[in-house]
């Protein structure tokens, strides 16, 4: 087992998470429960968490997978 990470392993864990909370959101959206509305919005507040510590470490978010407009897109009802 490797002592570090690199940002590419970063990335790669920050990707599956994103991949996760996408199947969440739709899932939410499909079946509106609190047990996957709950869910989506777990996941949401874990990149939403993940966005900001990145964005106060002076890295761009956007080179880790996130779109502009990520935060639109994930709250909409909208199926993406």
């Amino acid at each position: 087992m490797k002592d570090t990470m690199n940002i590419d392993d970063v990335k790669y864990i920050i990707a599956s998470v994103m991949e996760y909370a996408y199947e969440a959101r739709e899932e939410a959206i499909k079946n509106p429960n609190s047990f996957d509305n709950g869910r989506s919005l777990a996941y949401y507040e874990v990149l939403n968490t993940i966005y900001n510590r990145l964005d106060i470490c002076d890295q761009d978010p956007r080179e880790f997978g996130y779109s502009e407009n990520w935060e639109r897109e994930f709250l909409s009802h909208e199926k993406l």
